[in-house]
C-alpha cells in the first residue's frame, strides 16, 4: 500500500526533466465537478452528445414528492447523480479542456 506509493512517487520524481507533480484527490470527484462548465465543455468538444447532456443534466435533478406534495431540493447542484449510466462520460468529457490545458502547459 503506502510503501509501493512512495516508492513510485520517488521514480516520478527523481529524473531531472521533471518539474513538479500534482496531487489529485478523486475521493468525491463527481460530486464536486461544475455542472455548468463540464456542460459547456461537452457543448464545445462533443455536440451530438451536448443535446443528451443539457436536455438532462443542465439542471440538478427534483425529487419526486408523494402525492404532489411541495418538497424543497437541498441535494447537490454539483456534481453528477449517482448510479447515472452517463455520468462517467459527462465527468470525463467535462474535465478533459482543462486536463488538456495542463498538460499543454507543462510540454
Amino acid at each position: 500500500g503506502i510503501e509501493a506509493s512512495i516508492h513510485a512517487t520517488r521514480e516520478q520524481w527523481e529524473p531531472p526533466a521533471t518539474q513538479g507533480a500534482m496531487l489529485a484527490d478523486a475521493d468525491n470527484a463527481f460530486n464536486t465537478i461544475n455542472r455548468e462548465l463540464a456542460v459547456h465543455n461537452i457543448r464545445e468538444t462533443r455536440p451530438p452528445f451536448h443535446r443528451f447532456v443539457a436536455n438532462t443534466h443542465q439542471r440538478p435533478a427534483m425529487p419526486a414528492a408523494p402525492d404532489g406534495q411541495e418538497t424543497e431540493y437541498t441535494g447537490p447542484h454539483e456534481g453528477r447523480t449517482q448510479g447515472d449510466a452517463a455520468a462517467m462520460a459527462i465527468h470525463a468529457l467535462g474535465a478533459k479542456p482543462p486536463i488538456t490545458e495542463l498538460s499543454l502547459a507543462v510540454d
